[in-house]
């Protein structure tokens, strides 16, 4: 039995539930928000047009609250729930999903003589 790419992905999550922060309680989306994983913590991005986008910012949660603080010393971490948590959990899953999608594509698109001439050029 073959797995979809969404299969392998859910594995990956299996076990963890994705933890969601924020920095503003009151309106999340007027603050930071942070996803937590197995892989380590994501920044979530909205982009003036709506798209959403998940980019690494930390290994540890230590880290993440040094860099927060860095920022802004007066913010906290706030763990967010509810209907936002299950909106941002689902855009991330999605989002990987098309990061894997992406990578796999992007990967057999090209030969292996292709590749060792892309390497040479930098």
């Amino acid at each position: 039995m073959v797995n979809s790419r969404e299969d392998r992905i859910q594995d990956e999550f299996r076990g963890a539930r994705l933890r969601i922060y924020g920095t503003n309680r009151e309106d999340p989306n007027e603050g930071r928000i942070f996803v937590w994983t197995k892989m380590g913590w994501f920044e979530r991005i909205q982009g003036s047009s709506g798209n959403v986008a998940f980019t690494p910012i930390a290994a540890s949660e230590a880290e993440l609250r040094e860099l927060i603080t860095r920022d802004d010393p007066k913010s906290d971490l706030i763990e967010l729930g509810g209907d936002f948590r299950k909106t941002v959990s689902a855009e991330f899953r999605e989002q990987s999903i098309y990061d894997q999608g992406f990578r796999e594509h992007s990967e057999n698109e090209f030969s292996d003589e292709d590749q060792q001439f892309h390497q040479h050029e930098l």
